[in-house]
């Protein structure tokens, strides 16, 4: 008995006058075409889709149901598919099938109707493209980025334990000073590490404030500035009102945000130091952007500053804190007299031009 050519068998399940135009279009698809009667049962497959599935004789597989042809796994949506195909609705998805000599490959799906003369649907048309290799990259990249983002959690866990040991460092040093400070009460020496003990703890709040989100690398200034201020006020127990001005996407990068933090912690640790004896300070803070350029003015209620007060020629550590900080950021320090009858410290620094977009 003389094998059946696939070709000619699929003219006459086509049928008609333009059997032969449909194969032709059928056998020159790079994908795996086959056509299934409507209990899904393989009654042809075009030359390429044999070459793709490694399948020497389409005999071997003629009348063979095509979800026998996939792992089990793929089933189910092979049968809800070719149910889909019989309404006349088409589906399209993503399975791994190997080939029929074991090769692994991975195809994009499409199963659709084939409808008669009278609009019914006698058969089943399925087409399998082969995308093993955009399936492997992305595969890859899916791993790589899973890798990284291990990587990533395991770098959170470590910046968290690395930023534990650093506030139980200033909160042990914060400690030993002001032990030292008790030991030398009322001499200078007293006074010197008593005001060291300050200056590390407020440089331990501007921390705490920084790492309220470890994960990101920039900091919203409008968000930071209120909550050290407001942090630093309460732990001097002084009264502040914040008039912020800035924009809410306004950030900047970690170090200008501790510069800045540490400029404001500075001012309104001298305004608490200086103010009206047995007295709660009250204490304003007006932040505005003009530009690239941003403005932090602290106004207090206290006695004022002395006349001649020249911030250059100050002996005290904070104030040139202030000025070295507002110089790196190419800014500056001006003063005077609040209209709240105290002393008023404006530092204007240069925000960088990324941080600020």
């Amino acid at each position: 008995m003389v094998p059946t050519d696939p070709n000619l068998r699929a003219i006459d399940l086509l049928a008609g006058s333009e059997a032969g135009f449909a194969l032709s279009v059928l056998d020159a698809s790079p994908d795996c075409i086959k056509l299934l009667d409507p209990e899904g049962r393989l009654i042809f497959m075009n030359g390429n889709g044999l070459c793709a599935m490694e399948i020497d004789d389409f005999a071997s597989v003629d009348q063979r149901p095509w979800p026998s042809m996939w792992p089990p796994e793929a089933d189910r949506m092979l049968n809800d598919a070719m149910q889909a195909a019989l309404t006349g609705a088409v589906t399209r998805f993503e399975a791994f099938c190997p080939t029929a000599r074991g090769t692994p490959r991975w195809w994009h799906v499409t199963v659709s109707g084939v409808r008669d003369a009278a609009g019914r649907v006698v058969r089943i048309l399925a087409s399998s493209r082969d995308v093993t290799d955009s399936v492997t990259i992305r595969q890859q990249l899916q791993q790589e980025v899973a890798r990284k983002d291990e990587a990533i959690a395991r770098q959170h866990i470590l910046m968290g334990e690395i930023d534990h040991r650093v506030k139980n460092s200033f909160a042990a040093v914060i400690a030993l000073l002001r032990m030292q400070a008790r030991q030398q009460a009322g001499g200078p020496a007293g006074a010197q590490l008593s005001d060291a003990a300050n200056r590390i703890s407020t440089l331990a709040r501007v921390h705490d404030q920084l790492h309220l989100d470890p994960g990101s690398r920039n900091v919203s200034l409008r968000d930071y500035v209120g909550a050290l201020a407001t942090d630093l006020a309460q732990a001097l127990e002084a009264a502040i009102t914040v008039n912020d001005a800035l924009a809410g996407d306004l950030r900047v990068t970690a170090g200008q945000a501790a510069a800045i933090g540490q400029i404001l912690a500075e001012l309104i640790g001298n305004a608490v130091k200086h103010a009206h004896p047995g007295r709660r300070p009250g204490l304003w803070l007006d932040l505005a952007q003009n530009a690239g350029a941003l403005s932090v003015t602290l106004s207090d209620d206290g006695p004022g500053l002395p006349a001649g007060f020249d911030p250059d020629a100050a002996r005290g550590l904070g104030m040139q804190i202030c000025l070295i900080y507002a110089r790196q950021m190419g800014g500056g320090l001006d003063h005077g007299a609040s209209d709240r009858g105290g002393a008023r410290f404006r530092v204007t620094v240069m925000l960088d031009a990324a941080a600020s977009s």
